[in-house]
């Protein structure tokens, strides 16, 4: 296919200018010709990425399957552009490339992302050129522009004239509440980052030698640098905008803690804000005594971040009270796919597929309210004065990306919806998923199960966050140490005999599972339902919290590991919590009185 694409692109910062980079080159790779009109080279401090001359020849690129990528910028403003009241007519002259463009060649189909400018110029230029367009909405434009009473017009009918939207949750709803046809909407997969890029093993940031760059190929950012600290001893990262809703405030409060308590640490920040936000966040930095333990360095290529994460110890995402709730940052992703531990809000974290594999001191470090400095800083202090965990709590946060990257590679993608585009066969229908009878019986159990049932289940778990469901007074999980913890079953946890829920089916004698498990969600979400083998019915049965994960094993009989390996998984599967002394008896009492029973319910366990 011929492609356009209008949006953001590096250099400007941001995660929308990320997506539109990787998905161009992707395409590319599969052997289409993508065309790239941007308004990026306008883009100005702060929010300007810092490119070397080989930065800039890495955006546009040729592959062997055939596909290219070819980039064409806006000019920036001019005397030529003057008009009264003055600004860049950037939908003019993005429409007007397309346009241009198409005559020369025509395009099949034409993709914008993020509604203004990029939205509306492909807009113009679809209806003119006669094309398929597919609108691409991000957070800031589908949460506080399109509501705007002066764009909502024009918003709504540029969504409604798109061959097909990509739009997911509320935007989705939102979109169908204002006369877009439900079958035009599509929600592809999440971003897939390469693992080539985002991995342990690479170069780390050299900062002497990006002092030089800066100075010889962006004298336009002479103030990205900010801070006096040098590298002697482990910092931690943070980048993307500054803000309070961001936590940068916070951070540097727990910061100045941590150095009150002479704990050697110190701040690299690949992150910057509007002006006033900048110097009241140096202010800030200087009156706690910390610009000595701050660096603040220019915003880098999406393609060198792996470089920046490498030089931290540990990283840090602290959204927090974010005023667009469907937002979902790419950066959580970037630095677990990449092999470093991330220190997150937990709002941050339940924006991630699957959260509840991700569970606090296993995968990540979880903070409930980063305004809590008192409580952040004896995290960070934790980690800095038991650093032995780092590396493996990394190491399961990587394992828990790659299994979403898997997912978003199996999943509906960006390709197949501009291609039934261009074909004019509308919207891209997400892949079945393909499951074998009995997970097809789980969901018929759901219903089958009485919602009473479920709300006395759920009586057991009050107060109690899944998130956190690792008990132990280390901060962490370290390698070696599941088996000397004490696992209990989550008060919550429903369990049926799988005949009972469906008792006509026919099964082989021991064959397959045995038991459905039921875990009430929050929010009025369907509950998880597990398919559990007797082995795994065995072990949840063992599990009331007195003893350790080592003596249940032995119990049980078998190859300890493989006992082991089973807890762990139901842990992961959030079924279990782990606790390093035995279980409060009040909580195990609730499970009983709650009708939780081995007689008395998804993902395949055991």
């Amino acid at each position: 296919m011929r492609i356009c694409i209008i949006g953001k692109f590096p250099p400007i910062q941001g995660g929308v200018a990320a997506r539109t980079y990787w998905l161009a080159h992707d395409l590319a790779s599969r052997g289409h010709e993508v065309h790239v009109v941007t308004n990026a080279k306008e883009a100005a401090p702060p929010f300007r990425i810092h490119m070397r001359r080989r930065d800039w020849k890495r955006c546009e690129a040729t592959y062997d399957a055939g596909g290219s990528v070819k980039l064409h910028w806006t000019d920036p403003l001019d005397r030529s552009q003057h008009y009264i009241p003055l600004a860049s007519p950037f939908i003019s002259k993005l429409a007007g490339i397309v346009l241009k463009l198409h005559a020369e060649r025509p395009f099949d189909v034409i993709y914008s992302h993020y509604l203004e400018p990029y939205g509306v110029a492909g807009h113009l230029a679809a209806e003119m050129a006669r094309v398929p367009h597919v609108a691409r909405m991000a957070g800031s434009d589908a949460g506080r522009l399109w509501r705007h009473p002066q764009l909502e017009a024009l918003y709504d009918q540029v969504l409604r004239s798109a061959r097909t939207v990509i739009a997911s949750g509320p935007v989705a709803g939102r979109a169908i509440k204002r006369g877009i046809d439900p079958a035009a909407i599509a929600s592809p997969n999440s971003v897939v980052l390469p693992e080539d890029l985002f991995c342990p093993d690479g170069p780390a940031l050299d900062i002497a030698t990006l002092r030089r760059e800066v100075e010889l190929e962006s004298p336009e950012l002479p103030d990205a640098f900010w801070g006096s600290f040098a590298g002697e001893f482990p910092c931690f990262g943070i980048y993307g905008k500054l803000g309070d809703i961001k936590g940068s405030f916070a951070l540097l409060s727990a910061l100045a803690r941590l150095k009150a308590e002479n704990i050697q640490v110190g701040l690299l920040a690949m992150s910057h804000g509007w002006p006033r936000l900048e110097q009241r966040f140096r202010a800030r930095a200087e009156e706690l005594g910390l610009a000595d333990r701050v660096l603040q360095i220019p915003f880098l290529p999406h393609w060198r971040v792996p470089e920046f994460l490498r030089s931290c110890l540990a990283v840090c995402c602290l959204e927090q009270d974010f005023p667009i709730v469907f937002h979902t940052p790419i950066i959580p992703r970037e630095v677990l796919t990449c092999g470093k531990c991330l220190v997150a809000s937990t709002e941050v974290i339940r924006k991630l597929p699957n959260h509840l594999r991700l569970p606090d001191g296993y995968g990540c470090v979880a903070i409930p309210d980063v305004q809590d400095v008192d409580a952040l800083s004896a995290r960070l202090a934790a980690m800095l004065r038991d650093p032995g965990p780092i590396a493996q709590v990394a190491a399961r946060g990587r394992a828990f990306a790659a299994a979403l990257q898997a997912e978003a590679q199996a999943d509906c993608s960006i390709e197949g919806i501009l291609r039934d585009a261009a074909a004019k066969r509308g919207r891209r229908k997400r892949r079945a998923a393909t499951m074998p009878d009995q997970l097809l019986t789980t969901t018929q159990a759901a219903v089958t199960l009485s919602s009473s049932l479920l709300r006395e289940a759920g009586k057991g778990g009050v107060g109690t966050d899944p998130l956190f469901r690792l008990r132990h007074g280390r901060w962490a999980l370290a390698e070696g140490e599941l088996a000397a913890l004490c696992p209990r079953r989550d008060p919550n946890l429903l369990i049926v005999p799988f005949d009972a829920v469906k008792p006509k089916a026919k099964r082989a004698r021991n064959a397959g599972p045995r038991f459905l498990g039921v875990l009430p969600q929050e929010h009025g979400e369907p509950p998880e339902q597990y398919l559990l083998s007797e082995t795994a019915m065995r072990v949840l049965h063992a599990c009331e919290g007195a003893r350790t994960a080592q003596e249940i094993a032995a119990q049980l009989g078998g190859a300890e590991s493989e006992m082991l390996r089973l807890i762990e998984e139901l842990f992961l599967a959030g079924l279990l919590w782990l606790s390093d002394h035995s279980s409060d008896v009040d909580s195990i009492s609730r499970f009983e009185a709650s009708g939780g029973s081995d007689e008395n319910v998804v993902r395949s366990c055991g």
